[in-house]
């Protein structure tokens, strides 16, 4: 396992405690995120008090959408309880602000107590993406019947591609052939679809199958 940690995580205690574990850390400037696991997962931490001031000052949603354009699989991790702090905040509005972050963005978000709880989820990411690198999900047993069903089901098995985003791309090509000739140039032009997931869909496109 290996983990990237933006240095700014160096006051948190984490970057101890991962290598506690003999885990490899590498610890450097980060543009989006605070921790990319296996160059695969990218983790944005917040404590409680961060998570509330970053709804005040606009930041969340700014990192949000940095998150979904260039990086594969994003998590946003809050450590702490966000309905008890000093600041005061509407529990309506942080409902909101988590409604908001997993149904509009598209990005989970888990929940940790303490520092060493971060640390262990932070591992177990780790782990289980290791252990499931070989698996390809079965997506429910469902088939679609609708031709523009089938199309949007079929671009959902591309990486990092859910259902807003498969309504995009066949909205700005027009029909699938276009979408899988597309070059990472085009499909980066797409609203939100960023050049990671672009080079990440061409490799699935181009490489040839081995046994």
């Amino acid at each position: 396992m290996k983990i990237i940690v933006d240095y700014r995580e160096k006051a948190s205690g984490l970057i101890e405690l991962l290598k506690a574990e003999g885990i490899q850390v590498e610890v450097k400037r980060v543009s989006f995120g605070d921790y990319i696991i296996n160059d695969s997962i990218t983790v944005e931490r917040k404590t409680a008090r961060d998570f509330l001031v970053s709804i005040i000052d606009g930041r969340l949603f700014n990192q949000l959408s940095n998150l979904k354009r260039y990086c594969i699989n994003p998590i946003l991790l809050v450590e702490g309880d966000l309905y008890k702090t000093d600041l005061g905040f509407d529990d309506a509005a942080i409902r909101g602000a988590l409604v908001s972050t997993q149904v509009i963005w598209y990005v989970p978000v888990l929940y940790s107590r303490t520092k060493q709880d971060t640390k262990e989820i932070i591992v177990m990411i780790g782990r289980q993406e290791e252990a499931s690198k070989d698996v390809v999900p079965l997506r429910g047993g469902y088939r679609p019947k609708r031709l523009k069903s089938k199309q949007l089901f079929m671009l959902q098995g591309l990486p990092n591609v859910g259902p807003t985003m498969a309504k995009r791309l066949v909205e700005h090509f027009g029909c699938v052939s276009r979408i899988l000739n597309a070059s990472i140039e085009e499909l980066i032009e797409v609203d939100g679809l960023g050049e990671i997931t672009a080079k990440g869909i061409r490799e699935v496109l181009d490489a040839e199958v081995t046994q």
